[in-house]
């Protein structure tokens, strides 16, 4: 049975966002793991600054890992704020999602709020997970760090909508 071609744009939209669950849900494994991290970025940080203490390493390995969450759940929250503005705000029978420039400028707070509830959701969920691992800690400083992510971009939005609608209400 063929998809219909009303769907088509809710799982365009849906997609990406679901790769990218697919991506930390690897992440939430033992391969992203702090010592299987070390082994990769070790040589990498060492080949930048030889001389660096291992207090020195600690320090930058934990705040690359800090900043991989903030990256991967900043980018959480915008793809499914993507899905889910696609999910409420487009029309029935729309034949494609607009491109990002219309979604900003059309910002809905039902789909940031519910793109934001999906992030918090998953990062929980994630750090759930990794107190069943063994080499994994959960840690709710972590789902702290991926909800103000999250909550930043979506701000960032609403930011970026409100000025480009001050400058579209200037220009006519």
């Amino acid at each position: 049975m063929a998809i219909e071609s009303t769907s088509r744009p809710l799982i365009r939209a849906w997609a990406p966002a679901l790769l990218w669950l697919a991506v930390i849900a690897l992440e939430s494994t033992t391969v992203a793991s702090s010592a299987n991290t070390s082994r990769i970025l070790r040589p990498l940080i060492l080949f930048l600054d030889p001389h660096i203490t291992a207090a020195q390493f600690r320090f930058v390995h934990d705040l690359l890992r800090k900043l991989g969450h903030c990256f991967g759940y900043a980018m959480l929250s915008l793809l499914m704020l993507r899905a889910w503005w696609a999910t409420l705000m487009l029309p029935r029978g729309a034949i494609r999602v607009p491109p990002w420039s219309a979604m900003v400028k059309a910002w809905s707070l039902r789909a940031a709020g519910a793109a934001f509830l999906a992030t918090v959701a998953v990062a929980g969920l994630d750090e759930w997970h990794q107190t069943f691992l063994s080499g994994r800690t959960g840690s709710a400083h972590d789902v702290a760090l991926d909800s103000m992510a999250a909550a930043c971009v979506q701000l960032l939005l609403i930011a970026f909508s409100s000025v480009k609608s001050k400058h579209a209400a200037a220009g006519n």
